[in-house]
């Protein structure tokens, strides 16, 4: 769904001699994006004092852009935000899918579900006793 990019130049709004790292991750669409980045500013940098992280969202790419004093804290920052970054990913991933996939509406499913019990063919009914899986028989 989402790769990024990393650019490691400094930012224009980065203090000097603070270390930096940028990311670009493309979504699906903007709605997508500014989701994902109201998910992720819940969560605030613990030492803010040595640690900036920024949000934006460009189009449909969520920009990242991190700033730390020194390369230790950025490393350790990054890593705690790509993990919150993934599960965010994965849970949109289930919960709010990718508009350009068509979807099959429920009346859809009815029109097919009817469309298949068409015709001569019976098919395949099975009858249980009740006493646990596998006990059933096919009905002609």
């Amino acid at each position: 769904m989402a790769t990024a990019s990393v650019n490691a130049e400094a930012g224009p709004s980065s203090p000097p001699g603070w270390h930096t790292m940028s990311m670009r991750v493309p979504f699906p669409d903007q709605g997508h994006a500014k989701t994902a980045k109201r998910a992720l500013e819940v969560d605030r940098e613990q030492n803010a004092e040595f640690v900036e992280r920024t949000l934006e969202v460009e189009g449909d790419e969520l920009v990242i852009n991190y700033a730390a004093t020194t390369v230790r804290l950025l490393r350790l920052s990054t890593n705690s935000f790509l993990s919150s970054l993934d599960l965010v990913l994965r849970t949109m991933a289930e919960f709010a899918p990718d508009p350009t996939v068509p979807r099959i509406s429920d009346d859809e499913l009815e029109r097919i579900r009817l469309e298949s019990n068409k015709g001569d063919v019976k098919g395949i009914e099975l009858r249980g006793d009740g006493k646990g899986a596998g006990s059933g028989q096919e009905v002609k």
